[in-house]
């Protein structure tokens, strides 16, 4: 990589005056350099218009909690159902015994439940937790309260027949998660809940959720009885976006996550699907849909919603992990809540993107800086961003091949990057929207590559300090 500088006055004499400072050394300190506004502002919209009970939201990566708010009536500890983003939970336990090997994804349902025959007992485990199976999607049975989920299971078995044969179509629904979910009891020896309290709730600290979001528990609704609170919640989704470790503990295998979070249809027919369902279906997984998938179709955003509004997601290329917390209908909240996780997706950066210091304001409000895309190396398209610079400034990208550096403050601005070899290109000059961006192509940059990059550009005329430098804060990139 080369340092990239404008023609201009203000860059040549940047140089200048960073160049004898250069070597100093030390430990800049990262900020998360994150503005919520947006966020808040779309969530009291939510509150005010639609989810009158109140709100709550969480957003984290990488085991740092960078937002948890509530909204009008709710607060931190406020307990919901959580209808169908029960699933992701249920399927957590599914895949803790997979990891056992105890149970086995892919073998026929009769193999644990003899009760199973003919072509309804060739149904695998994988189909039923990816909606898949045969079976239909509702009956009166799974949410029968006076009945064991053993009792629920064995009138599936001898008086629910198959729609389809398994594994030829999407038919979104609850009742074959309930029999995987006996599957669970009989493999592991134990009931339902206690086997989710042992394998989920306990390692994660969740002593807010159960199955008795719809009932007493008796008869569990694998599929969609669960509730749970912002707090907890967040706890689940934090490990997964972790690879199945809760802070130094692993809950699930690396495996295990990866199972879940890609899609596991096989590429199916889509027959049906819940109500309000309208985005463009890219698949399913154990427990959860993929919102976002790249072009190989492997996934970088998956959710897990249920009827009632609340919300799990986990964002793969960014790390991140967020719980959108409500109790209305999904078909009146799922609009705020796809605002909200596009935002958040819009306001965090990338994985291998790190933030370091605080931009200094400039005529517009505070410089940001931000990339199209993962830094991967071969990615030709790669850029870095900035927004809200001094209209028509011109200015200087600074791009050092190095990692970052203790802030140097210069004419009021703190500069973070090392001066390298200079080449000069085009001047950087933001737009009337105070917008500049420099593509960055990492064709021959190798992985594992470091770099830093921050704007700074010298004010125009119609400034309220004309002669003052203003400065973003820097990036931090690691190659992937």
């Amino acid at each position: 990589m080369t340092l990239l500088l404008s023609r201009s006055a203000a860059a040549l004499a940047l140089a200048v005056l960073v160049a004898p400072l250069a070597a100093q050394r030390g430990t800049p300190l990262i900020s998360d350099c994150h503005d919520f506004t947006a966020i808040d502002q779309e969530m009291q919209r939510c509150v005010a218009q639609v989810a009158r009970r109140g709100a709550n939201l969480s957003i984290g990566r990488r085991g740092e909690l960078l937002l948890e708010r509530s909204y009008g009536g709710f607060d931190v500890p406020t307990q919901v159902p959580i209808a169908s983003a029960t699933k992701w939970l249920s399927g957590a336990v599914i895949m803790a015994l997979v990891d056992d090997g105890v149970l086995d994804l892919d073998a026929p349902v009769s193999q644990y439940l003899p009760e199973f025959t003919g072509l309804k007992g060739t149904m695998t485990v994988r189909q039923m937790f990816s909606h898949t199976s045969g079976l239909p999607g509702d009956d009166p049975v799974i949410g029968d309260d006076t009945i064991t989920l053993a009792q629920a299971v064995s009138y599936i078995a001898a008086n629910v027949p198959l729609r389809v044969a398994p594994g030829t179509d999407f038919f979104y629904g609850g009742v074959s998660m309930h029999v995987a979910g006996r599957v669970a009891e009989v493999v592991s020896g134990m009931g339902w809940n206690d086997l989710f309290a042992a394998r989920i709730a306990t390692p994660l600290g969740m002593t807010g959720t159960d199955y008795a979001g719809l009932g007493n528990g008796n008869n569990p609704r694998i599929a969609g009885g669960a509730q749970s609170t912002l707090r907890d919640y967040a706890r689940f989704v934090e490990m997964l976006e972790n690879g199945g470790v809760f802070r130094g503990r692993r809950v699930l295998s690396r495996q295990a996550v990866a199972t879940m979070l890609h899609d596991q249809t096989g590429g199916v027919p889509v027959t049906s699907i819940p109500p309000g369902y309208d985005g463009e279906f890219r698949g399913y997984g154990i427990g959860c849909w993929m919102e976002r998938v790249d072009a190989q179709g492997a996934s970088l955003e998956v959710v897990s919603p249920g009827a009632f509004g609340f919300t799990g997601f986990v964002d793969l290329e960014r790390g991140t992990h967020g719980v959108f917390m409500v109790q209305s209908l999904n078909q009146l909240t799922d609009a705020y809540q796809d605002r909200v996780r596009e935002l958040t997706a819009a306001e965090l950066r990338y994985l291998g993107v790190e933030c370091y210091g605080n931009a200094t304001a400039g005529c517009n409000g505070t410089l940001r800086v931000r990339t199209n895309t993962a830094p991967l190396a071969g990615e030709a398209t790669f850029a870095v961003s900035c927004e809200n610079a001094p209209p028509l400034a011109f200015g200087v990208f600074l791009l050092a091949p190095s990692a970052a550096l203790p802030p140097t403050p210069i004419l009021g601005i703190d500069i973070h990057v090392t001066l390298g070899p200079v080449t000069l290109d085009p001047t950087v000059r933001a737009n009337l929207l105070g917008r500049a961006t420099v593509p960055v192509p990492l064709t021959q940059v190798a992985a594992g590559s470091l770099a830093f990059a921050q704007f700074v550009f010298l004010p125009t005329a119609g400034c309220p300090a004309p002669t003052d430098l203003v400065a973003s804060h820097g990036l931090s990139l690691r190659v992937r």
